[in-house]
């Protein structure tokens, strides 16, 4: 008998914080594991990874790195100032790892744990790719588009701020995202079949924005007949079960199933993450976006835009959430089917279909093992 002892090719994904950076990274691993690759992935002990990893039965090392704050408090000042120590700790960590992995391809999907990693490979040689998520691209992708292999970009509006090998590849989609039934949804998450239902969504951590808006506001929609799906966030999601106690609002800290939630919604509310618009987007739901104002290079609002100048989603920049204006939105789309329809159709126009089998094609271009 011939035993078949050649080793795996294996590839590290660098990537996370939160789940508009770590999904795609699973995307992209699972499906390189399909077609024979060993996959490993790295993130931050302080992302949405930390979370997600471990109940995924997946092989992965977590840094002890966090992003530069934006916002102002002594705790982030502390976080600032200790961040060059931080780095050059992880950067060595990362190095000790990537030596011991010998990885064909570092991969980064973006989020502050994935630039030490994808800095370290360029150092040592190894192959690099960048799958960027947004349409005006993130800071590692600014600063290394000219030194990696090759950046997949999802948006073509993001083309104009790179340099080096660019292609556009889309943003992959979770393999477990599926269309359901919408009854069939409703049941599963014991809800009303006869009401409209719109889904909160904050972000894969929750937003404290929207759920202070929301909880001001909820008593319109119950009053209106309509239900409400509402992600409110780990951080949050204690006080607002004591808060908040009616059959007609299902609250939720994080949706693994997620496809139950998107598919029993009639609306989605959400901020504007790229790989939640592409979600709602493949899903054909009409949205309503409120852009988060601080994200990095503010590219939620790039992101909204997108949609919004082609009729794809309603886009409110979060200074103008004055005088009910989402209310008032929520009821003029309900009110007209045909609207809220054609939103849908146009928002999955704009996603590229079969991304992950487009960036799996450009890595196995670079790969050489």
């Amino acid at each position: 008998m011939v035993i078949n002892t050649k080793k795996l090719p294996t590839a590290l994904i660098a990537g996370g914080g939160t789940g508009g950076h770590l999904f795609p990274a699973l995307a992209i691993g699972d499906g390189l594991q399909k077609i024979g690759y060993d996959v490993k992935y790295i993130g931050s002990k302080y992302g949405l990874e930390s979370k997600i990893l471990p109940n995924k039965n997946k092989n992965y090392y977590l840094l002890d790195i966090k992003g530069l704050q934006r916002t102002f408090s002594f705790k982030n000042i502390i976080t600032n100032i200790l961040f060059p120590y931080k780095f050059l700790k992880a950067y060595i960590t990362s190095r000790i790892i990537i030596k011991k992995l010998k990885p064909c391809i570092v991969i980064g999907t973006g989020g502050y744990a994935s630039g030490i990693p994808l800095l370290v490979s360029i150092n040592m040689n190894i192959k690099t790719l960048i799958h960027e998520q947004n349409s005006y691209p993130g800071l590692t992708t600014r600063k290394l588009s000219k030194k990696v292999d090759r950046v997949c970009i999802t948006s073509e509006e993001s083309r104009k701020y790179l340099n080096g090998n660019i292609v556009d590849t889309g943003i992959p989609i979770r393999e477990n995202l599926r269309k359901i039934d919408r009854q069939e949804a409703l049941k599963k998450l014991e809800l009303s079949i006869n009401k409209k239902t719109i889904f909160i969504v904050g972000g894969s951590q929750g937003s404290k924005f929207f759920n202070e808006y929301f909880e001001e506001t909820f008593n319109f929609y119950l009053k209106n007949n309509i239900q409400i799906i509402w992600q409110c966030g780990y951080n949050h999601i204690d006080y607002y079960k004591k808060k908040i106690n009616n059959k007609h609002i299902l609250l939720k800290a994080f949706f693994d199933d997620i496809d139950y939630a998107y598919s029993a919604a009639d609306i989605i509310i959400s901020r504007a993450g790229a790989m939640t618009l592409n979600e709602i987007a493949f899903m054909e739901k009409s949205m309503i976006l409120i852009p988060l104002p601080d994200s990095a290079g503010n590219h939620q609002l790039y992101n909204a835009m997108s949609f919004n100048n082609k009729n794809a989603a309603i886009m409110i920049e979060q200074n103008n959430m004055q005088n009910n204006i989402i209310e008032k939105k929520v009821i003029q789309l309900i009110s007209n089917e045909i609207k809220m329809k054609e939103m849908a159709q146009n928002a999955n126009k704009m996603i590229i279909k079969d991304a992950r089998a487009h960036i799996i094609r450009e890595i196995k271009k670079l790969n050489k093992c």
